[in-house]
């Protein structure tokens, strides 16, 4: 069987041509609208102030805050213009808000075929080692935050599940 009569060959053609460093623009596209509904429910979303249930497993069992913890206050924050409020909810928030915008800017240039702000963009992000940075960052974050939780309000492990079953064991 002849592959070209198989395939096809526009199909053969396109796939010499694309060289393997090319963005996808289907994951652009994925990336373009996950990052609009991430803004558009930062501004329409008011988070409940005070106690409230949390989804974080890691603060449900320990009582303590992960790095994570209060991203979606303080992008609900920055959505609405209050930055002051946003690095209260999570210090690194307005940072990785701003990386997710310059992440948008490039699935859309990915999309329009701006290829000079995608290779710029990539630049800034390779010279700067952003993916390590942030890890390092949440990282450090996570482990300061948790020293200041457990030594300024002690209650928060004590009362915890984690506490209570370390508690047993011991007894």
């Amino acid at each position: 069987m002849d592959v070209h009569s198989a395939i096809g060959k526009e199909q053969i053609y396109d796939v010499a041509q694309t060289p393997a460093s090319q963005p996808s623009k289907r994951l652009a596209l994925f990336g373009l609208i996950g990052l609009f509904v991430v803004f558009g429910i930062s501004v329409l979303l008011k988070p409940p102030a005070g106690d409230y249930l949390t989804i974080c497993g890691f603060k449900n069992l320990t009582g303590l805050p992960c790095p994570g913890c209060g991203l979606t206050h303080s992008f609900c924050a920055l959505g609405k213009g209050d930055v002051t409020d946003a690095f209260g909810f999570n210090l690194l928030g307005p940072i990785l808000y701003l990386v997710l915008i310059l992440l948008w800017i490039r699935s859309a240039s990915i999309l329009l075929n701006k290829t000079g702000v995608v290779r710029f963009l990539d630049r800034v992000a390779k010279r700067l080692n952003l993916a390590r940075a942030f890890a390092a960052a949440f990282a450090v974050y996570g482990i300061v935050r948790i020293g200041y939780v457990i030594t300024y309000h002690p209650a928060a492990f004590r009362n915890s599940p984690l506490s209570e079953l370390i508690a047993r064991l011991i007894h």
